[in-house]
């Protein structure tokens, strides 16, 4: 590989000419390519969504729809936090996580 200026004081460098080469291949080949995916269009293409795409696509559509959050709740739990009486029930949260994936399957 050649050295390359990076002063900018001497000529095109080697990745100026590598450039213009790839785009003259790519205008030469830009007409065939072209048509490919329009024949893919005409073609009789489908999609069939998952029973599980099709769930998760259900529950997203709930959560959009949801209310929000419960700012008094959020606050009560901040301020026991705060407080220092906040616990985690680790295993409540694993059974929680464990349902939640279940129902996803």
């Amino acid at each position: 590989m050649a050295p390359i200026d990076i002063a900018g004081s001497g000529g095109p460098s080697r990745i100026d000419n590598d450039r213009r080469a790839a785009g003259t291949r790519n205008e030469e080949t830009r007409g065939t390519a072209s048509e490919a995916p329009a024949a893919a269009v005409m073609g009789d293409d489908r999609v069939e969504l998952t029973d599980t795409a099709t769930r998760l696509n259900a529950l997203a559509d709930d959560v959009r729809a949801a209310n929000g959050v419960d700012l008094e709740k959020v606050e009560a739990i901040r301020q026991r936090i705060a407080d220092g009486d906040y616990e985690i029930d680790a295993g409540q949260i694993a059974d929680a996580l464990i349902r939640q994936e279940q129902e996803l399957v």
